[in-house]
């Protein structure tokens, strides 16, 4: 199966959202649920809280 563009694109996409729903965190990852309906596994030095945005599959820092 070929990779196009428009999909990467598509699935950048849904790992963008506010978290509406953190369901684990280990002091490294977070396992959250975004509010596009995205349940995805983060990068998390801290626990994130609801509110704060994931941009790209990553957790925003920005204020």
């Amino acid at each position: 199966m070929f990779i196009t563009h428009h999909m990467l694109i598509k699935r950048e996409a849904m790992n963008t959202g506010v978290i509406v729903l953190v369901t684990g965190w280990n002091g490294k990852s977070a396992h959250v649920e975004l509010s596009n309906g995205s349940t995805i596994s983060i990068k998390a030095s801290h626990r994130p809280k609801l509110g704060d945005w994931v941009v790209e599959g990553e957790l925003s820092t920005e204020l």
